[in-house]
């Protein structure tokens, strides 16, 4: 996972979290500890932080150069950066939200949350994935957007902001409908698939039936080793924080809408004219239902 230019490169728990889902048990074990307990882990040598994952010291060593360092040693001394950062001036950690808190402490959690979760996206974000994605929906016959719950949301935002400019985009939210539209794509077609997990079946379903019919597929997932990752041609990773209380997705639909917007704008600014022209006549269009403006 190579950072993009001038970029600081993704943080230890945002590397472990955009790749559990590609981890074996025994590695999990470790990732699960280090996720739960990062404080701790600082303070651990190899042979302790083997023994509270129950795994070997060769599984510590292996995950931590999965995940990109030359060892647990580096890993350690990344993490304790890390750990050090996301104090407040308290010296109290930003953590998850919990059955008791304030009003204060869920607005400031949540928020710190969402600018954690997009902080995590950036680096996470591959440029040269960003702009074959470009490419292609500029290039594009048709557009598709599938997701479901909370990142249906997202795909109806993405179809908005799309066809807004004058592109051909349709988002599916319905998993029967998704999978039959799908069928009906052909190269020179885009289908983007939106899931926090990339192991949504419905969503997997239809970009799997679309790169069967020759469309190029997108995931944009928090997950680079899931499903959907693996059946898109390109994946866009997003931040992948979470709370316990994740109604409606919150801080990973923050993510998704934030990488919708990224391609929106690229793909706006390579046709000026076009997208502004869009924009005009069909802001003139509801104009007379929101008021006479002076």
């Amino acid at each position: 996972m190579e950072p993009t230019t001038n970029q600081a490169p993704p943080g230890c728990l945002a590397r472990i979290r955009a790749s559990y889902s590609s981890l074996r048990p025994s590695e999990r074990r470790v990732a699960d500890f280090v996720l739960k307990q990062p404080e701790r882990v600082t303070a651990l040598s190899v042979t302790e932080m083997a023994a509270r994952a129950q795994t070997s010291e060769s599984t510590v060593v292996k995950l931590a150069q999965r995940l990109g360092y030359k060892g647990y040693q580096q890993l350690k001394m990344v993490l304790a950066g890390e750990v050090g950062s996301a104090r407040t001036a308290e010296g109290r950690i930003y953590g998850e939200i919990r059955v008791g808190d304030s009003l204060a402490d869920i607005k400031e959690k949540l928020i710190r949350s969402e600018m954690q979760g997009l902080q995590e996206t950036l680096p996470l974000l591959d440029e040269e994935s960003l702009a074959r994605s470009q490419e292609a929906i500029l290039g594009a016959r048709r557009i598709h957007f599938y997701g479901v719950g909370a990142s249906g949301m997202v795909a109806l935002d993405a179809q908005h902001k799309f066809a807004r400019i004058g592109l051909p985009a349709w988002a599916y939210v319905d998993p029967h409908q998704a999978t039959a539209f799908a069928s009906l794509l052909r190269e020179g077609d885009v289908a983007i698939g939106i899931s926090y997990s990339g192991n949504t079946l419905d969503v997997l379903e239809a970009i799997q039936t679309a790169g069967r019919a020759g469309a190029t597929t997108v995931a944009i997932t928090a997950q680079m080793g899931s499903p959907l990752a693996r059946a898109a041609a390109i994946t866009l990773v997003t931040g992948a924080v979470e709370s316990p209380f994740r109604s409606g997705a919150m801080v990973s639909r923050i993510c998704q809408l934030a990488v919708v917007d990224i391609l929106f704008i690229a793909v706006a600014v390579r046709r000026p004219d076009e997208s502004f022209a869009s924009l005009e006549r069909s802001h003139r269009a509801v104009e007379p239902r929101h008021g006479k403006t002076s």
